[in-house]
């Protein structure tokens, strides 16, 4: 590993910082996302030329790259290469700039403590920020965002700390299970405890989607009631599943008639019809029917529902979509990014989708070698969530949702190989133990 690493650490967390505050001064510091792939890129690319060692996420990274690239060039759309190798990279962003920040953690050395001093300023921030919009309402909003004043379920949609909706739910719900997670991590697992959570965790995100006007937070129960259900005994889980089925029949029956529940009913519908003005159900369907299309290598890349899609229409026009309707008035393009992974199966095909597959898959596994079980166990919920959400958030392009995942990710890491008892943190090493005992351990180096 480089020898600059605890340099270049410290460089991505002040990255990290201005790319979380980047809505105070978007002008200045919007791209400070950005500078972190391209930092994240050189020293993926810098620890493979000077160790001759090619680890293999980056192996997989590079598969994907090339074979983006190749695609791109034998589209029938014509993409600027230049452009589609650009975009290819920003697909990735989450996961490149993740596993480069994790690799300098590790090669740095540097006092957990900061790190946690960290997570809880942005913390702080975040609610700081929530608590001045609601008291000064919209003056807040035309003062800290560009975005028009916009009401919701009765509620102004905030623009907090960040200057915009989204990103708000993105981090309650990150930092929320984070939280929840960690503050159940014993030596024992308590499956009580987690189930507790999981029924909280509905109720708290669900009332949590009316002031912060986004739904989506509530798709991390997906994940947690996955991990949840790992846990149990075949006995224990049809017991589970009952009891949440009923609890969830009862809760879907008390909110039937509100308007989220509406809103979100006719967008869902949306997601499988062209015949319809709903910009984020238009992309997600014609990026799928793409998909099909052009199988199994896509359109190319920088051509449908990404950022370089801006300077090609031809693919828009293609499916019958006019550019006009998602134009603002700066001339760029709004709602076309609506979609994360619609847009890389449309773009990179089948093929395209077996390399991210794989690209994720030793992503996974390079966690799981560093991280305790417990803490892998809250890495897999929090990296699923941006799976899922990807669905209808281009998240893994996203520079706010990319500091918040990494924030997250760094804080977990801090409390590795650390047991809650009687409250406070206690340092567990499991070199000291058999590999008998009920928990299993990732090998260190």
């Amino acid at each position: 590993m480089l020898k600059t690493s605890p340099i270049l650490f410290r460089l991505m967390l002040i990255l990290m910082f201005l790319s979380f505050s980047s809505g105070l001064y978007p002008s200045l510091l919007s791209y400070a996302d950005e500078f972190m792939l391209i930092l994240s890129f050189a020293i993926l690319i810098g620890t493979t030329v000077f160790t001759k060692k090619l680890d293999k996420f980056t192996l997989a990274l590079i598969i994907y790259l090339l074979y983006s690239l190749i695609n791109s060039l034998f589209s029938e759309f014509k993409p600027n290469l230049i452009y589609s190798f650009l975009q290819s990279l920003i697909h990735m962003k989450l996961f490149i700039v993740a596993y480069a920040t994790i690799q300098l953690y590790l090669n740095s050395k540097i006092n957990n403590n900061l790190l946690e001093k960290l997570f809880l300023v942005l913390i702080f921030l975040f609610v700081l920020g929530l608590i001045g919009n609601f008291l000064l309402g919209e003056s807040w909003n035309r003062f800290f965002s560009k975005d028009i004043v916009q009401y919701r379920y009765g509620f102004i949609r905030p623009a907090g700390y960040f200057g915009h909706y989204a990103p708000n739910s993105y981090f309650f719900s990150m930092a929320l299970i984070t939280l929840f997670m960690l503050s159940a991590k014993t030596r024992s697992i308590n499956k009580a405890i987690h189930i507790k959570k999981f029924f909280l965790l509905v109720i708290v995100d669900f009332m949590a989607a009316f002031p912060l006007t986004v739904r989506k937070g509530l798709f991390m129960i997906i994940p947690y009631g996955a991990y949840i259900f790992s846990l149990l005994s075949r006995a224990e889980r049809i017991i589970f599943s009952l009891v949440a089925s009923l609890f969830f029949i009862f809760f879907i029956f008390f909110i039937s008639d509100t308007i989220m529940y509406a809103d979100t009913k006719q967008n869902f519908s949306n997601f499988f019809s062209g015949d319809h003005a709903y910009l984020r159900g238009l992309i997600v369907y014609h990026g799928i029917s793409l998909f099909f299309e052009f199988f199994p290598y896509g359109v190319g890349n920088g051509l449908y529902g990404t950022f370089f899609s801006n300077f090609n229409f031809s693919v828009y026009q293609y499916v019958g979509l006019d550019p006009s309707i998602f134009i603002r008035d700066n001339g760029a393009l709004s709602a076309v990014y609506d979609s994360g992974i619609s847009a890389l199966l449309a773009e990179t095909g089948f093929v395209g989708f077996i390399t991210f597959s794989f690209l994720i898959f030793t992503y996974f596994k390079y966690n799981k070698y560093y991280l305790d079980n417990s803490n892998y166990q809250i890495f897999k919920v929090i990296t699923y969530f941006a799976l899922i959400l990807s669905i209808t958030e281009p998240v893994w392009q996203n520079g706010f949702f990319t500091t918040f995942y990494i924030s997250c990710l760094l804080f977990i890491y801090t409390k590795n190989d650390k047991y809650k008892v009687l409250n406070k943190w206690h340092f567990f090493d499991p070199t000291k133990y058999s590999q008998t005992t009920s928990f299993s351990y990732a090998k260190k180096n």
